[in-house]
């Protein structure tokens, strides 16, 4: 019965094994956005409590993970035999949700690191962005000169 139930276990682990870098990446998203969340929270002076902090994050993870686990079975049964026909990777349902729910997370971040600083993670990219552009577009230029 226990030699049984070891593998009843480990065939369990083996086929939510895909599972695990997704569920992974959304972990840290969910963790992430929390402690930005109570940070900016202290900044505007409201109240934090670990009792807040840890029903939330626990309410969140079971939710999201819940969803992923759900997309992974309807993936691994359905949906990943047509879209592996038209897409070259593995369980393309299950990881645009997962990408879904780490764009939430980042979105909430990035708002909330805006309210407090003026500018968000993704104005600092396109800021960065546009610098780089201009440094290639100066050298390019200034190779020209030299050349010509």
């Amino acid at each position: 019965m226990r030699n049984l139930l070891t593998q009843f276990w480990a065939w369990i682990v083996l086929f939510f094994t895909p599972l695990l870098p997704l569920m992974c990446i959304i972990s840290i998203a969910v963790i992430f956005d929390t402690f930005v969340g109570r940070w900016y929270a202290k900044k505007q002076n409201q109240v934090i409590t670990s009792e807040k902090t840890r029903k939330g994050i626990t309410s969140k993870l079971m939710i999201y993970l819940s969803v992923i686990t759900l997309f992974f079975l309807i993936d691994q049964y359905m949906v990943n035999e047509i879209t592996r026909k038209y897409i070259w990777f593995e369980f393309a349902f299950t990881k645009f949700w997962t990408s879904f729910f780490v764009w939430v997370e980042y979105t909430s971040i990035d708002e909330k690191i805006k309210w407090q600083t003026g500018k968000g993670i993704s104005d600092r990219v396109r800021e960065y962005i546009k610098i780089l552009k201009s440094i290639v577009y100066t050298s390019k230029d200034i190779k020209d000169k030299i050349n010509h």
